[in-house]
């Protein structure tokens, strides 16, 4: 019987539900007292598989464990894993892309509408004569043509919008219904009326979007963060905003997370800020918890992941 160690506690509340029969009567899913280190380093010695969600599984932790074979997250981004050591241990890494792509992609689309429509102003009797932005005719700049950036230039083309994209692989057949146009970085930041994050945390990508690049976008454009928040300067983003040059900012990540409860960014209206829960809904849950239990068992009998991750 392989054991499972849990070290994420999201994944052990009611939202996520795993429990001690989540992997089947063969395998036995542990589930510590704690999360810290300390609390996991009994465990760690006879664990098999290690599941995660945010929390970090480091070259220390895996040390701690000479069985392990698969560490396993419901998500798509393993910036919280450390891969390269994980191959020099033998050990595989699994995650599931594109099971939350469409629902961060609504997400998106939602802040930016909240945003387009000052609905931060909801109680305040200075709504009723305020004119508020369509997205019909605007222009939609996405960094990142990932699934969540594919799915965000369908609804923008449904809605209108002018489709300008920032990507690595700049292939018009990703999304073959939108007329995409490919620009590097600084053309998605001058051209775009909205400006979407979807990319990956990468050395190149840490920061990205700084002082310099936010000096670059519009006065009136607004930025939405769904990719990670290490992406943006937070500072930088505070900065900017604090002195009104832009009409608003999403942020479903932040540098830190959470971002403290007394920090500029929170005391700013035209700045919407979620728990890093855009890609939780029913649907989604159920397809990534679901693709990361086939992904466990199917290496725990030998096999490979259907969702490996490459060092």
């Amino acid at each position: 019987m392989a054991r499972v160690l849990i070290i994420d506690p999201l994944l052990v509340t009611e939202e996520f539900g795993i429990d001690s029969g989540w992997a089947g009567p063969e395998h036995e899913v542990v589930i510590p007292r704690g999360f810290e280190l300390d609390d996991l380093r009994p465990h760690l010695g006879e664990a098999a598989a290690i599941l995660t969600a945010h929390h970090p599984v480091t070259d220390e932790m895996m040390a701690l464990a000479p069985n392990l074979v698969v560490v396993a997250k419901p998500g798509a981004g393993v910036d919280n894993i450390d891969v390269s050591a994980a191959a020099g241990r033998g050990v595989l890494v699994a995650n599931v892309p594109g099971a939350r792509g469409r629902a961060v992609a609504e997400h998106a689309l939602f802040m930016m509408l909240y945003l387009a429509r000052h609905a931060w102003m909801r109680a305040d009797p200075a709504w009723q004569n305020t004119t508020s932005v369509q997205l019909g005719g605007k222009t939609l700049g996405i960094a990142g043509l990932g699934t969540i950036g594919r799915h965000l230039a369908r609804f923008g083309h449904g809605l209108g919008m002018r489709v300008l994209a920032h990507t690595r692989t700049r292939d018009p057949g990703r999304v073959p219904e939108v007329q995409v146009e490919f620009v590097d970085r600084d053309g998605l930041l001058r051209g775009s009326d909205f400006v979407v994050l979807c990319l990956p945390l990468t050395d190149p990508t840490r920061g990205m979007i700084d002082r310099r690049a936010l000096a670059v976008m519009k006065d009136d454009a607004v930025l939405i963060n769904v990719a990670r928040g290490p992406v943006v300067a937070t500072e930088d983003l505070l900065e900017v905003m604090a002195s009104g040059r832009l009409a608003g900012a999403g942020l479903d990540v932040t540098d830190p997370e959470p971002l403290p409860a007394d920090h500029g960014l929170r005391q700013l209206p035209n700045v919407l800020i979620s728990p890093h829960n855009a890609g939780r809904t029913h649907e989604s849950q159920a397809e990534a918890l679901e693709r990361m239990r086939d992904n466990v068992r199917s290496v725990l009998v030998g096999g490979s992941p259907l969702d490996p991750v490459e060092p």
